[in-house]
């Protein structure tokens, strides 16, 4: 972004929107119908207020009528000579009230949502979900104009608990002398994600466009299924990308995409390349652009991943204490690092060699088990299959070294923070993953013993008075079926015990979530979500049942329906890039590899369902949700931790995939651990 005249590189006001003045004073947004009178705008931030390159100026309009709010910015170019603006020059400032704090010291997940924004073309809109998922929730669909993006303005003071003002983007227009455009949109109350969409088709010329599947694989066809709202003037049409939809004989249309050169829609622009591909659907003048990712295919994808952690991730050097570690990755410089902080006490947990590094470990656990029983059918890990598992097991064998040296007590089940056996930062987190590990290296290896270890770090857990904890990642029914099948029904027992006190507790608690690493968070309603239904699986429990449910709606709050593979059925998170990334950068991590414990947890729901048709949705909700995870690695190995998705953070671009490798092995293993467990 420039100064017009001077050339000289400017920041934008939307950097802090703090210090910006809506024309429109101090704005509240409230429902008539709503019982709990919530406010969806918070009022440390501007509503509608507008940054724009000098030269354009804007007013800005709201009329009410009833529950519906129709804001309008008319922008102008004021001088003399055309003034062509770029994605990110105008910004125009939405204050939802999407934060896990608030000043008044009481924090309520009825009077907070989750935004689910979608910028793409004249047919963007947005929808906030009430966090406790209690309608009505709010609706916003543009009516005039066309976004491309949003920015996100952070106060970090508040760190990971607060997402920050959003900042909608404008398409990239041309503004003659004197001339004006406009941006408009309507705010209404809804029920749920499907009266948001039958609203949105009802208050604008809106054209609803989903993909059959947002990740897709070379040779494999996705489908884009195209609703307009609108009736077809004569000589108007339907194309994607340019290319002509073909009707579906019910009024909509339909267009198919295989990355494949032998397709016929398929040209030069996007042919089998692998990674993220844009889509505009045009109906007439109104327009809509969805995402879709091309992965490489998952058993190569997972294949040339350990192989990468193997060669590349393992310690191999002259520290002692790291030796056999697995340790994060910069893409940028290809080496590993390591950091764990200073003699002076500050301490640096997220880039050391323990905590969720350990997905890594699972992960080769997990592809060994596969190679072993044939689980792996592609053919570029089936040709050097014999080579992989080779190598896989003797980099197992160092990491298993390490962690019994360093992170875990095996006779006491002490799991440590770091090594050398360092716990003067404890965490609870950690113990329950270790204990997954063992878990599945008694599926690899069959060694009852393993099974002792992963029970003794449990009983560690517990004694640290956990029971009102929200662990990630707790293996309730994967250690009870292991230790029914080896014969350990002593310790069957007493950790079914365990188990059902710690899901009880969380079921007493409710929705009345105690502050964790972040005050609120998905991976804070996923545990309580995942520790009763589980424990309602394995007990028959119907109140535990009942109870797992009603945290299961409140997750399902975070998950997006965007047309756009970064965002559809992906749940929100921000802070992940900050504390794990490389960048050091805050905001929207779309996708996140802790999103897949979301669809993960459809499964389980699946599982315990009597509706045939609502157990078939959620199992597609849940392939969807592991499937965005694959954005996060490449056909050579190398991954991401976060995609820091928003078009900038307080100023500075953002929409990349941070450059550190570090903990989002998780994901595969997710997606193998679920083909094992259905094979």
């Amino acid at each position: 972004m420039y100064a017009l005249g001077s050339n000289s590189p400017v920041t934008p006001a939307y950097a802090d929107t703090k210090a910006m003045t809506s024309q429109l004073g101090d704005v509240s947004i409230r429902f008539s119908a709503d019982p709990e009178g919530m406010d969806w705008l918070r009022h440390d931030h501007p509503y509608a207020a507008v940054s724009a390159p000098a030269g354009i100026q804007s007013t800005v309009h709201m009329m009410r009528d009833g529950d519906t709010i129709v804001t309008t910015i008319l922008l102008g170019n004021a001088t003399a000579k055309t003034i062509s603006a770029a994605v990110g020059d105008i910004g125009i400032t939405l204050p939802l009230e999407d934060r896990y704090w608030d000043e008044t010291g009481d924090y309520s997940i009825e009077r907070h949502c989750n935004a689910h924004l979608f910028c793409g073309g004249t047919c963007s809109w947005i929808l906030a979900l009430r966090m406790s998922g209690k309608a009505p929730h709010l609706g916003l669909v543009l009516t005039e104009g066309a976004l491309a993006d949003y920015s996100v303005s952070r106060d970090f003071s508040h760190y990971s608990n607060d997402r920050g003002c959003f900042v909608l983007h404008p398409e990239a227009m041309e503004f003659a002398p004197g001339q004006m455009r406009t941006i408009s949109w309507t705010i209404f109350p809804c029920d749920s994600r499907e009266d948001f969409l039958r609203q949105a088709a009802f208050r604008s010329r809106f054209i609803d466009a989903r993909w059959n599947s947002y990740v897709t694989f070379p040779g494999e066809m996705a489908v884009l299924r195209i609703h307009p709202s609108f009736a077809l003037q004569p000589g108007e049409t339907v194309s994607v990308n340019g290319l002509p939809a073909s009707p579906d004989g019910e009024g909509g249309y339909l267009f198919s995409y295989t990355p494949d050169d032998a397709d016929a829609f398929t040209h030069d622009t996007y042919r089998d390349r692998v990674g993220e591909h844009r889509f505009t659907v045009r109906a007439g003048e109104r327009t809509v652009t969805t995402r879709l990712f091309v992965s490489t295919p998952i058993d190569r994808l997972i294949a040339e991943r350990v192989r990468f952690i193997a060669d590349r991730q393992q310690y191999r050097g002259q520290d002692e204490h790291l030796k056999g570690a697995y340790l994060p990755y910069d893409n940028e410089d290809g080496r590993q690092y390591y950091y764990a902080g200073d003699d002076s006490g500050l301490v640096v947990n997220d880039y050391n060699a323990g905590r969720e590094r350990v997905g890594m470990g699972l992960l080769l656990v997990a592809s060994l088990r596969a190679l072993g029983d044939g689980t792996f059918v592609d053919g570029t890990a089936q040709r050097d299959s014999d080579g992989l598992r080779e190598k896989l097991a003797d980099s197992l064998h160092d990491y298993r070294s390490f962690v019994e040296r360093e992170l875990v007590d095996t006779a006491t089940g002490e799991v440590f923070n770091d090594s050398p056996r360092d716990n003067a930062y404890r965490r609870l987190y950690n113990a329950p993953w270790y204990a997954e590990l063992f878990v599945e290296l008694w599926k690899l290896d069959g060694d009852v013993e393993d099974l002792r270890i992963a029970c003794r770090i449990l009983a560690w857990f517990y004694a640290q008075g956990s029971f009102r904890f929200y662990p990630i990642e707790l293996p309730i029914l994967a250690l009870e079926h292991a230790l029914d099948e080896a014969g350990e029904s002593d310790l069957h027992d007493e950790m079914r015990d365990l188990f059902v006190r710690h899901a009880r507790e969380l079921a007493g608690l409710g929705l009345n979530y105690p502050k964790h690493e972040v005050n609120y968070e998905q991976s804070i309603v996923a545990p309580a979500t995942s520790v009763i239904l589980q424990t309602a699986a394995l007990t028959g429990d119907r109140a535990l049942l009942a109870a797992g449910f009603e945290q299961l709606h409140v997750l399902d709050q975070f998950n997006g329906c965007q047309p756009d593979a970064h965002l559809n059925e992906v749940a929100i998170r921000h802070w992940d890039g900050f504390w794990f990334g490389k960048r050091k950068q805050y905001g929207d991590t779309f996708p996140h590899y802790w999103s897949g414990l979301t669809g993960d947890l459809f499964d389980l729901a699946a599982d315990l369902m009597d509706d045939g048709d609502q157990s078939a949705a959620y199992r597609r909700r849940a392939d969807a949700s592991r499937k965005a995870l694959l954005q996060l690695f490449f056909p050579d190995g190398t991954a991401s931790c976060a995609y820091v998705f928003p078009f900038s953070v307080n100023g500075e671009r953002t929409h990349f995939a941070d450059p550190m490798a570090n903990d989002q092995d998780w994901a595969l293993y997710f997606i193998l651990r679920h083909r094992l467990d259905a094979e």
